[in-house]
């Protein structure tokens, strides 16, 4: 079965080459982003439940990247993130309303000025939203990583394919030249949580994508499959490839989270990164 596996993701990865040898005019636009931040610090939020033991009114007046449902975060006006980076879509288009429902959570409370990163197939459903289309951008995930031994982290062309939505977080911040990138409320912990209660997996509980049948089904075939693990060495596969890629373009990844499973990043203590 794993030999079956690798084959088919050298494949897949070799067909993906093959795409991405001709640009994408879409992918492209992503350019004006390339060290646009160079020398500068950036703290990329987690949905994990160890945000609620910090303070996040400490970030305010630093560069935020948020993700996901976190604008759902009690403190979001005071975070003000200048970025919002989200997974792909992952649902069958019977689920696409619990997808607008969604979209419509971030338009009323992530601040006006916040750029969007959009997997490339939701492209289509943020063409309809005029007031998210004329900030947002694409990004497009199909490389697998397990198959990989050096991280595709260009975010004008493809990139490798999403376990987490952390790996499209640092991928799009070390394209932007951050001199440092500190990781907070980044437990990776859910697989150990959420046969016992998913609804304690993320500080928020669940949004409207993480709450309907088809998450529920997906978990459970997952957890009872065991693929939920192998999903797990995959992230950090993936993560150690980024890390390296960091260092090779001067970017350290550094872990302000307290607790989680992150032990690849060097840890530092949040309150002490943000006094005054």
């Amino acid at each position: 079965m794993n030999l079956t596996y690798y084959l088919r993701g050298h494949l897949v990865n070799t067909y993906v080459s093959l795409l991405d040898m001709m640009p994408n005019a879409i992918l492209q636009q992503n350019k004006i982003f390339k060290n646009i931040h160079r020398g500068q610090r950036l703290f990329i939020l987690g949905s994990g439940n160890s945000i609620k033991l910090q303070d996040m009114k400490l970030l305010d007046g630093e560069i935020v990247m948020t993700q996901n449902h976190f604008h759902a975060h009690q403190d979001i006006a005071i975070i003000n993130p200048t970025y919002h980076v989200n997974v792909p879509k992952f649902h069958p288009k019977e689920y696409d309303k619990d997808w607008e429902i969604w979209f419509d959570t971030m338009e009323e409370r992530l601040p006006a000025h916040c750029t969007f990163f959009w997997g490339l197939n939701t492209k289509e459903m943020i063409d309809r939203r005029p007031t998210l289309n004329k900030r947002s951008y694409y990004i497009d995930p199909q490389y697998n990583p397990n198959c990989l031994s050096k991280a595709h982290a260009d975010i004008t062309k493809i990139i490798m394919r999403v376990p987490t939505v952390l790996t499209q977080c640092l991928s799009i911040a070390i394209y932007m030249g951050f001199k440092e990138i500190y990781l907070v409320g980044m437990d990776l912990n859910q697989s150990c949580i959420i046969q016992e209660n998913r609804d304690e997996v993320r500080f928020y509980g669940n949004s409207p994508i993480t709450s309907n049948q088809a998450e529920k089904n997906a978990e459970i075939h997952l957890m009872d499959t065991g693929i939920e693990w192998f999903n797990q060495w995959a992230i950090w596969k993936q993560l150690n490839l980024l890390n390296v890629a960091a260092k090779e373009n001067q970017v350290q990844i550094l872990n302000a989270t307290r607790g989680g499973l992150l032990n690849m990043f060097p840890r530092v203590n949040y309150e002490n990164l943000l006094k005054k």
